[in-house]
């Protein structure tokens, strides 16, 4: 869906910016230039901004608790058993 219509910017540019590093409204702005123009978006930018940060720091929280993750770097513990 189109959010800023100045610009012709959709939510998943929004959220595409903020998975390649932006964390901040105004750095989404210098991204992809929503809620750069008049500012009728600036709220719901905001919101997106929020929730993909929101969805993206649990996805890494999840990854982490994953059962495997334990596992993560125990074969280069000293003493750790090496198969064959």
């Amino acid at each position: 869906m189109i959010v800023c219509h100045c610009h012709g910017v959709t939510d998943r540019e929004i959220r595409a910016s903020v998975q390649n590093g932006a964390r901040t409204c105004a750095e989404v702005a210098d991204c992809c230039g929503a809620s750069s123009g008049c500012g009728g978006c600036a709220s719901l930018v905001a919101e997106i901004v929020h929730g993909e940060r929101r969805r993206l720091a649990m996805v890494r929280s999840d990854a982490a608790a994953s059962p495997l993750a334990c596992l993560a770097g125990l074969s280069d513990a000293p003493g750790a058993f090496q198969p064959a």
